[in-house]
Formats: structure tokens, sequence, C-alpha cells
């Protein structure tokens, strides 16, 4: 079970190979509660990664560990773990789970001493990664170390990332509870990773004073809030998030083209002028072919720098990027935006109603 959830339907991108888990055999009868944690990790294994049959490549960052990886099966319990068999080249090896080495649970909290209890049960089979724990008194005879935690670790990374893909380029928003509160920040869970999310990238307040830790307390502890991945360092695998990129996201996900919109000129170019979109810190085209039906020398002839802008959207890429608009469109007459520029304003939702009934007709044609 997630901490977080998406917030749309929106399927994840596949990117991730990831070995099935073997099957119990039929000749070996395992313990009630070694099969309730197969059926668990199974299901761990299954939420936090997705398979394709044409993926065949994992980033050059995780090929090390992925190659080290082992299947095998707990034998016995050890001073400070548990001794698992594992298959190595073809021959049965015993290898040493230091407890610290556990797996991950993220449906419930055990506790130090019901850990391999709770998680490492006797008879129970999975994936193994090679440890870089070295040798130690504990590990007695073994002289391999392996390590659970690690496969559940990169799992959980997998997930992460492509919750950022689907964040980055659909522009989802994912729906958590905070769960820390400090000077800094926020904290919380996404696919049972942890996550920060920095005063910076907090809405306002609503009576415009700066957040402090009491404030932050008081109006998100252990509130569900809507946040979107801002960034995440793939070798120090820390993930930061962002309510404001949140927002963004909603107003970039509301756009269509045919839709009318309104902006400020934020930057004006011998080639047109970048709108800024409401809600958002991302900015339209309005080439200057686009600004009227009759020819523009130069934007600056039609439009000033921070003046509110009418346009409808004719155009934009999948991930709501390189959104074109023209004011061109919704003249009634061509050169009306440079005589009248309020009547082509107020005249905006007919006009364009009017062009995508005709382009909708065309299409139909």
């Amino acid at each position: 079970m997630f901490v977080a959830t998406l917030a749309s339907g929106a399927a994840l991108r596949r990117v991730v190979v990831v070995r099935p888990m073997p099957a119990a055999t039929t000749t070996t009868r395992w313990p009630t509660q070694t099969r309730v944690v197969a059926r668990q990790h199974r299901a761990l294994a299954s939420a936090m990664s997705s398979v394709d049959a044409d993926t065949e490549s994992v980033p050059d960052s995780l090929s090390l560990s992925l190659s080290l990886s082992l299947h095998g099966f707990v034998k016995r319990t050890a001073k400070g773990g548990v001794i698992v068999e594992v298959e190595d080249s073809g021959n049965d090896v015993e290898a040493f789970l230091p407890w610290q080495e556990a797996p991950i649970s993220i449906n419930k909290k055990v506790k130090k001493h019901e850990t391999m209890k709770e998680l490492m049960p006797l008879g129970l089979q999975r994936e193994f990664l090679v440890s870089e724990g070295g040798e130690g008194s504990q590990q007695g005879e073994c002289s391999l170390v392996v390590s659970a935690k690690d496969v559940d670790t990169n799992l959980m990374w997998k997930r992460v990332e492509q919750i950022f893909n689907n964040c980055t380029y659909e522009k989802e928003n994912l729906s958590v509870v905070v769960n820390g509160v400090n000077k800094g920040g926020l904290t919380a869970f996404i696919a049972g990773y942890p996550v920060f999310v920095p005063i910076s990238q907090l809405l306002r307040r609503a009576d415009g004073e700066m957040w402090d830790a009491q404030s932050l307390q008081d109006h998100y502890m252990k509130k569900r809030i809507s946040i979107a991945m801002l960034e995440i360092g793939r070798e120090d695998r820390r993930v930061v998030c962002s309510e404001i990129k949140a927002v963004e996201n909603d107003a970039l996900r509301g756009l269509r083209v045919g839709q009318v919109i309104q902006g400020r000129v934020r930057k004006i170019e011998r080639f047109g002028v970048f709108v800024g979109i409401q809600g958002t810190k991302m900015s339209a085209l309005l080439h200057v072919s686009n600004i009227s039906g009759r020819h523009v020398d130069h934007p600056e002839d039609v439009l000033d720098h921070g003046e509110t802008v009418t346009a409808m959207i004719i155009g934009m890429d999948e991930d709501y990027s390189n959104i074109s608009l023209s004011t061109a469109v919704l003249e009634e007459e061509r050169g009306a935006m440079m005589e009248d520029k309020k009547s082509v304003y107020d005249g905006a939702e007919e006009m364009a109603a009017k062009v995508m009934a005709a382009e909708e007709q065309e299409g139909a044609a």
C-alpha cells in the first residue's frame, strides 16, 4: 500500500526491468506466516515497479547492484540476523543477512526486535543483493553478506523515477500526508520513499506573513496536501517536491487548443512576444505573424511590456510546453489589433468559438 497516490488515473511510464519472484514450489510446505510475507513481498515488487517486455536496459548507476542480484530463501536464524541460501553460478551458497539489511516494511511499523520474525520468516523466498557490509564476527562461517533492504530500496527508487517522469511530462500531482515539520519545510512519503518540501516551494500564507515553525505545524502537520516532484538527485537519491508546482500543473492541465487565455507580456523580442500563463511560471509565444492579420513590423508597435493580453491557444506540445498564441484569429477585421485592441479582447470568446467551429466543420468535410 502506498503512502502517496497519484492525483489522477493516468498510467505511469514503464521503465524498469525487475526479475519476477518465483512462486513457491509445490513440494515445500511453508508456514502460514511465510506465505503471507511472500505475498506481501510480491505485492511490493508489483506495486513499486512496472515491467515492459520490450524494455531491456536499466540506468548505468544501478547496473552493478542489479548484476549481483541473487535468488534464495531464509534457511535459519543466526545471531544478529539470518542465514539465507542463495544460488550463485548454479551453486547453493549460504550467506549472512544482518538485521540492518532486513526488508523494508511499507505496510506497518515493525519494532526492532520483531523485524526478522515479521519480515524474514524461515522458508521465505525472494531476491537479495550482495552487500558492501564486508566481513564481521556475526556472519560466522559465511563468506557472503547479502541485503534484502537494498533490493526493496532499489524498487522504491525506480518507482520514484517513474512518478517523477509522470510529474514532469504529464503534469501529474501527488496527494500526500505531511508527517513532519521543521524550520526548513515539510516531510512526507511518496511510494514509501521520504521526500522534502522546502518552505520556498509552499504556497504563501493567507495573511501574507512568512512561514515559521509554529505556523507550519498548525497549518500542515498531519494534513493531506497536493504536491509535485520538483527534482530528484539520482546520486544521493534525494527527492524535492513543491506545492507551488502542483498548482502550476493544475493550471497547465486545464489548457487546450482553442481556449482563450489572459496573461501579461513578460518579454518582447523581434520575432514575437512572450506572454505569461496565469498561475504558472511558463510563458507562451505570440509570434509577430500571429499578432494581427495585417503586417506588423515589430511587436512593440502593438504591445507593451507588462500589458495584459487576451489571446487564443493555437498549439501546444503534449507535455504542455511550446504553447503558441494568436490574437490575429480573434480579429473580426484584419488590422483590428493595431487600431482597437479592446474591441478584439471583448469579442475574443465569441470569435474563438467561431474559429473552432469552422475548424471542426473543415475537419469533418
